[in-house]
This record gives structure tokens, sequence and C-alpha cells, in this order.
């Protein structure tokens, strides 16, 4: 069996992205203003099904801006996963605000409904036509579901809850492009959404973010704080604090054409998976994380569990791994054992360190052959 290296997850640059791109070069039309901005836009918020996208240069920014529509203060708390990418967290910290961990669920790796619903009755109280952290009494403003390795918070019940609570609700979509929550795509859940397009996503611009809505006003404010805030660009006339966030011109061309490949993606993610699932089972030591029934996932990384009646570690599978060539990696750090939020509330966080400690994500790329997910598979139950 070949031992050449079988990376995580890598683009697959396999459409028109070149031809696209050689327009923008060819036409001088290379930076923030240009058609295939416009183009991506439009394209995208058609794919997820909202009525605007705004395009920007990463999902932290189109999260950052969102908590900003959303009226966040210096003061504030945003509640937001314990188990997420660090900038979920950090962008909390760019408003002055400050986060509240709350645990996720094993069954989708998301924040946990059943203990949102605890925080709220027991930890706040409502006064002024807001909830307020009975220990810090600072408002809390809004929460940030991610929606983790592309499978769905269970939403309905969510929203509901920040509903009655008046904490507003944005969608961390950023790993979940293409994903269903009960037949509606991820995006289109919350008033407003998060996407990114780095170079692991399941499609790619490099960089580049995208926000999404179907309210007008949110849409056109979140261009105007992604512009500068400009209101006259002959006459560099400002309004307000704005941020030089917008995606470029020859980025957008690789999104639209990587829009136009993300069905395939989509179906090869899934197929993969499930390929991978039956090599692997019957296990005693492991098995491969699976979606609950009420979404269809884009599985943007495909997650090892290692069964609690197992011998191993997660380390010692990524050892294992790389001896034979092939990158995994294990889930994100915790927020509260970060330095920078160590001291931040957290509320019955106690199955997050157990994902933590039994989660690997191994290769997953779109591109990945059927003999390479067997070699990975035959490693994988080598370790039994």
């Amino acid at each position: 069996m070949s031992n050449s290296f079988i990376p995580l997850s890598v683009p697959n640059l396999c459409g028109n992205e070149l031809k696209y791109v050689n327009e923008c070069i060819a036409t001088g039309w290379v930076s923030s203003v240009g058609s295939y901005v416009d183009r991506f836009e439009h394209d995208f918020a058609a794919c997820v099904g909202t009525k605007y996208a705004v395009a920007v240069v990463n999902g932290t920014s189109a999260l950052h801006i969102c908590l900003l529509l959303n009226d966040v203060w210096p003061g504030d708390e945003v509640l937001v996963p314990n188990l997420t990418f660090v900038a979920t967290a950090n962008v909390v910290k760019y408003c002055y605000a400050n986060p509240v961990l709350l645990d996720v669920a094993w069954e989708n790796l998301g924040i946990d409904v059943n203990k949102l619903e605890s925080f709220i009755k027991r930890e706040t109280v409502y006064k002024r036509g807001s909830s307020y952290n009975k220990k810090t009494d600072a408002r809390i403003k809004a929460i940030i579901p991610v929606h983790t390795f592309g499978y769905a918070v269970d939403m309905d019940p969510l929203i509901e809850l920040c509903d009655q609570a008046n904490i507003s609700v944005i969608e961390d979509a950023t790993e979940s492009l293409y994903s269903e929550y009960k037949g509606r795509k991820t995006g289109t859940l919350a008033p407003l959404a998060c996407f990114s397009f780095n170079g692991n996503k399941i499609i790619t611009t490099g960089g580049g973010g995208m926000i999404t809505t179907n309210n007008p006003d949110l849409a056109r404010r979140a261009k105007h704080l992604t512009t500068t805030a400009k209101t006259n660009s002959l006459d560099f006339d400002h309004d307000e604090v704005g941020y030089n966030y917008r995606l470029v011109n020859v980025l957008a061309a690789m999104g639209v054409a990587q829009l136009e490949l993300l069905p395939t993606f989509f179906e090869t993610k899934r197929k993969n998976l499930e390929y991978y699932a039956q090599l692997i089972q019957p296990s005693d030591s492991f098995y491969i994380h699976k979606e609950p029934p009420y979404t269809k996932s884009n599985h943007w990384m495909y997650s090892l569990v290692i069964k609690d009646t197992s011998r191993h570690t997660v380390s010692n599978i990524i050892r294992a791994m790389a001896d034979q060539n092939i990158e995994t990696r294990p889930v994100w750090k915790l927020m509260n054992t970060l330095p920078m939020y160590r001291d931040c509330q957290s509320y019955l966080c106690d199955v997050s360190p157990d994902i933590r400690n039994r989660v690997v994500n191994i290769p997953c790329s779109t591109g990945l052959k059927k003999e390479e997910i067997e070699r990975v598979a035959a490693v994988i139950k080598s370790l039994e």
C-alpha cells in the first residue's frame, strides 16, 4: 500500500477558478470593486435561500459585524459554546463585551439546548426588557450557536428560548455551508448568519466570508459597515466608524467557481463519510460520528470517536496516523482552558471536555480517493 502523504483537508479547485480569476486580472478588476463580488453575493444568497448576502474578508469579520448589527455594547455578555474555534469568542471581545461559555451536546457537537434553558432559568433575571446575568448584572445581548463540523444545532427550541428571553441569535454557519436543519439550509435560521471560505472549508476563496440575512436594513448596514462606512467615495466622506472588511473581486471570482461545484462537493463529503463508517464498523474502539435525524450535514470535518471503553487516547491516535503519513487533528482546545477566557463564566461544561478527549478529525478532502479512505480506515482498524 502506498505511503504517500494524506492531508487532513485541502482545497478542490477543479472548476472555473482559473478562468474567472484570469478574467479579473485581464480586466484589472482585482480589488473590492468588480462584477464578481456582486455575482458571488447574488449566487450565494440563491444557494442558501436568503434574500441578501454580503461578502467579507473572512468568517471572523462576518461574526464581528453581526454583533455590531445586534447592538452588542461594551460590558454586555454573549453566550458562546465552550467547544468552538476561538474566533467565536474573540469577536465578543472585539466589541468589549464578555463571552459566557455554554456546554455542547454529543448529538450535534453544538450548544446543548437543555443546558441553555437551565442557564436562562437559573442564572438570569428578566428586567427592563432584557435578560441579565444574576452573577454579573450584565445584559445578555446575544447568543452564537455554532454548527460544529457541519452539524446543525437544534435551532427551533434554541430560538424559542432566546425569543422569550430577548436574546439575539447570530447563526455561526461558518462550517456548515449547504447543511440542512429540518429541510432548511443553515444560514437561514436566524436573522443574521455567517459563513467562512477558509482554505479547508467545503468551498474556499483562500480567505473570505459571507453574512446572510432576509432583512434589507441589516443587509444595507452590513455592506455599509464593511466598506468603511463610506457615504461618498469621490469626496472620502464617512459617517461613522467602519471597517475595511470587503472581499476583493479576484477572490470572489474563485467563490463563484466554487459555488458551481458545491452540490457535487456536498454529495462527495456525505458518500465518503459513509464509506469510512462502513469500513471501520464493527469496532470495539471507534466509531464515526454521524448527523442527528433532523439534519443533513455537509460533514465538513469527519470525526472519529474513541469509545469510552477504549484504551486509546487522542494523542496516540494522532501519532499512529502520523507514523503512516496521514494527517489528523484534535478538536479545538476548549475556550475555558485558554488563558484569555479561563476566568469567564462557564455553565455545566462537562460534555465538552469528553468530546475534546475522544474526537479525532480524519482526512476529509473532497478530492479524497477511494484507496486513500481505505488506507486511513485500515490504520484505524489496526489499532483495535
